[in-house]
C-alpha cells in the first residue's frame, strides 16, 4: 500500500513519527498524523481543515489534552483520577526509581521465557533501533485512506485521502482530539469532499 501514497503523503506518515517521538509517546496514533498533516496547511484536504481554523498549535494542545506528553503515558485526566484514589504517579515513579534506579519504569518488559518485550509484545530487537510501532487506529485510518482513494478513482494516495481516512475513524482517542478542536467528523468529511470537487 505504502508504494501508492504521494510523495507529499509519505512525509506525512514520517513526520507522525517524528511528532510520537517528540511527545514520547511509544507509539504512533491518528493524533500524530492529524499533528504532521496540519503541518503542511496547504495540501490538498489539509486546506479544508486549515479553512475550518485548525492550526498546528491548536491541534498539539488538543492531543497533549486527550493523549498527555507520555511523561508516564497518561493524561492530566488519568492522573487527576488516580490521586483521587490516592495513587501519586510522581511518588510512584520517584520510589521505583530509588529502588531500581533511573528510569526503572521506562524500561521493557520481561517476558515469563526471560525475553525483553516492548509496548506491544515485539522485542525490542526485533523491531529496530527507535522503531515506534504504529497503533492499531492509526493503521486502520491509514487503510480506510487507500479506500477512500478507490472510491475516488484516484490512481494514488495522497494527504486528501489521508485526511477523509481519518476522518472515518471511530475509536474514542480521534474523536475526543476531533471534539476538542471542534470538529465534527462528518461534516467535514463533506466539506473536504465539497473542496476537493472544486479544485479538480
Amino acid at each position: 500500500m505504502f508504494e501508492r501514497f504521494t510523495h507529499e503523503a509519505r512525509e506525512v506518515v514520517i513526520g507522525a513519527q517524528r511528532e510520537a517521538r517528540g511527545l514520547h509517546h511509544r507509539w504512533i496514533g491518528t493524533e500524530h498524523v492529524l499533528l504532521s498533516l496540519v503541518g503542511t496547511p496547504e495540501a490538498p484536504g489539509v486546506t479544508t481543515l486549515t479553512r475550518l481554523g485548525v492550526t498546528a498549535a491548536q491541534a498539539r494542545d488538543a492531543v497533549l489534552a486527550v493523549a498527555g506528553d507520555g511523561a508516564d503515558g497518561l493524561g492530566d485526566e488519568d492522573t487527576e483520577a488516580l490521586k483521587a484514589f490516592g495513587i501519586d504517579l510522581d511518588e510512584v515513579r520517584k520510589r521505583a526509581e530509588e529502588t531500581f534506579g533511573e528510569g526503572a519504569l521506562d524500561a521493557p518488559l520481561e517476558s515469563g521465557r526471560g525475553k525483553r518485550f516492548g509496548l506491544f509484545g515485539r522485542r525490542k530487537a526485533e523491531r529496530g533501533p527507535g522503531h515506534i510501532p504504529f497503533a492499531p487506529r492509526a493503521k486502520k485510518a491509514l487503510e480506510l485512506s487507500l479506500r477512500e482513494a478507490l472510491a475516488l478513482k484516484d490512481g494514488f494516495i495522497g494527504t486528501q485521502h489521508i485526511v477523509l481516512g481519518l476522518l472515518r475513524s471511530d475509536d474514542q482517542q480521534t474523536l475526543a482530539v476531533f471534539e476538542r478542536l471542534g470538529i465534527d467528523p462528518r461534516e467535514t468529511r463533506r466539506e473536504v469532499l465539497a473542496d476537493l470537487r472544486k479544485a479538480a
